[in-house]
């Protein structure tokens, strides 16, 4: 099975043929609780090899150290929790051929293959009692923020604004081409900027995004957080847009841009395979 995973720094986000699915990315450490009252649907106790403790909703409430680890890199042990938990969630197949995103900054053959080598594989995890395994049979990495384009294509140049809880991915798609000169990751988000003033984060963005855009660009914002920031955007590039994609027959929310726009990828990259 294709399966599309946004391991976000704020929630998971996932697509497959299955349907659509997001939880919290919140993980921490596991401990003895004499209440064990419930916090929410995505309260999950886990166990990896020798790793085990709370993510979702559960974390956030009952871990200490409960949280997500912030950057511009997707290489790390929390990161590949979130893409297992995941496909346990999922639960359908045996085998997986996987699409990841990586934050453009850090989107180079290092990093890449870092990536592949931690999830490529057999997986044995257990959430919530009950126990799974499943190989990862291939895995492709996508630009975050960039993969969103392929959501809702179109010819000419398009600029995408990703918001996420610890970066902002920015590219240029011009003629369903990735530019890469004017693409780049800004060293903040929703989550980690001392002034939640969504108009101050806009404003931060556009100082860094107006020395190479255009005003009259097209703009797409993407992210959980474009229903509101798209009309503040919208002050500077008069065409910004959410960029709500279609999933089968509905328009769904802006925050699953990009792990549809990486199920797009992921189904031309691997149709060999089915």
């Amino acid at each position: 099975m294709i399966v599309a995973i946004d391991a976000g720094n704020s929630e998971v986000k996932v697509a497959s043929e299955r349907g659509l699915d997001r939880f919290s990315s919140a993980i921490g450490e596991y401990r003895k609780r004499n209440i064990t009252e419930k916090h929410g649907k995505d309260d999950m106790v886990f166990k990896y090899g020798e790793r085990r403790g709370f993510a979702g909703t559960l974390a956030l409430y009952e871990s200490e150290y409960g949280g997500a680890i912030m950057g511009e890199s997707k290489a790390h042990d929390d990161a590949k929790l979130r893409v297992l938990l995941a496909l346990h969630r999922l639960g359908v197949s045996d085998s997986y051929d996987i699409v990841v995103n990586q934050p453009i900054s850090m989107h180079n053959d290092t990093e890449k293959k870092a990536i592949k080598d931690m999830l490529k594989g057999e997986h044995e995890i257990t959430v919530n009692n009950s126990k799974k395994k499943f190989e990862i049979a291939n895995v492709t990495i996508a630009a975050e923020g960039g993969v969103a384009f392929w959501a809702k294509p179109r010819t000419g140049i398009v600029r995408i604004i990703d918001v996420g809880g610890g970066t902002v991915n920015c590219a240029t798609i011009l003629d369903k081409r990735f530019i890469d000169r004017d693409s780049f990751t800004l060293p903040f988000g929703m989550k980690t900027v001392k002034n939640a003033d969504p108009n101050e984060l806009v404003r931060g963005v556009v100082m860094n995004t107006t020395k190479k855009w255009n005003a009259n660009d097209i703009v797409y914002v993407v992210g959980g957080a474009a229903k509101v920031l798209t009309p503040i955007f919208t002050q500077y590039y008069p065409n910004a847009i959410a960029l709500n994609p279609m999933f089968k027959t509905q328009e769904v929310d802006a925050i699953f841009a990009n792990v549809i726009g990486a199920l797009a990828i992921g189904s031309a990259v691997y149709a060999e395979r089915y």
